[in-house]
């Protein structure tokens, strides 16, 4: 199906069931692995307006959901705004992917760019049958539906902002990345959040903890991080174990020469 505007593609989306499609990089193993393919699908176009390409704002940059992972990853306003984002998008999957594949669909999908969003406080637009709304990418991840029409994202102004980010495992081909670790530092405090096998999810309970006691005086830190993987739904222990080393060297990477 090709809707002619993003509000009749959320009423094709709902009543007939079918999901979006834009780059396909997702569906496609999404839908092998679950051996049923859609009916139908709605097609997405970058052409509607504000669903592709990036612009600074006042709060920051708004970057279209329909972008490529390619074109993000060349964009001037990237290397000013988030320099080490290409080190990452470099690792998500091979060059044919990441011509196709577009952020909306990895975020959407819980992909590698979803831990980074979620540590910088990115806030999403959405198309609905009845207009339109912005909300917190922390509560709309969890409880994403279907039917979610995700136009664009918003992110902060995070010039001069400390980011680590580590990844275990390249995603070759379509095989799923294990853990991607996101720590951010935006001059008063610290922000962590994960993506992979266990899910999306900010790490909340881990930041409290660190904003009362510092990174240095921790000691606990391995039991608190462990406990919020766990609750999150990372159950693997040896992951949990990959991901809290992974943190620990995101932190000590934060805090060097501060």
């Amino acid at each position: 199906m090709h809707p002619e505007s993003p509000r009749q593609a959320v009423s094709f989306a709902k009543r007939f069931r079918s999901p979006y499609i834009a780059g396909g990089t997702w569906l496609q193993p999404s839908c092998e692995r679950d051996r049923q393919w859609p009916v139908q699908l709605v097609a997405l176009n970058p052409d509607w307006p504000e669903f592709r390409g990036i612009r600074e704002t006042e709060e920051g940059l708004s970057i279209g959901a329909l972008t490529t992972l390619d074109e993000l990853a060349r964009h001037p306003l990237m290397a000013l705004y988030l320099p080490q984002l290409n080190g990452l998008i470099k690792r998500v999957a091979g060059p044919g992917v990441r011509h196709l594949g577009t952020v909306g669909g990895n975020l959407f999908a819980g992909g590698d760019l979803s831990a980074l969003a979620l540590a910088l406080d990115t806030e999403v637009d959405l198309v609905g049958s009845k207009g339109s709304n912005r909300r917190p990418l922390t509560r709309w991840l969890p409880d994403r539906q279907g039917g979610d029409l995700l136009r664009s994202v918003s992110l902060p102004d995070s010039r001069g902002w400390r980011v680590s980010l580590e990844k275990l495992g390249y995603r070759e081909r379509f095989s799923p990345t294990r853990a991607t670790v996101a720590c951010v530092h935006d001059g008063e405090k610290v922000q962590l959040a994960v993506c992979g096998e266990g899910g999306p999810g900010r790490l909340t309970v881990t930041e409290a903890m660190l904003r009362d006691e510092g990174i240095r005086e921790l000691t606990d830190l391995a039991i608190v991080v462990d406990s919020e993987l766990e609750t999150l739904g990372w159950h693997d222990t040896r992951l949990r174990l990959a991901v809290r080393r992974m943190l620990e060297s995101g932190l000590m990477e934060l805090t060097r020469d501060v």
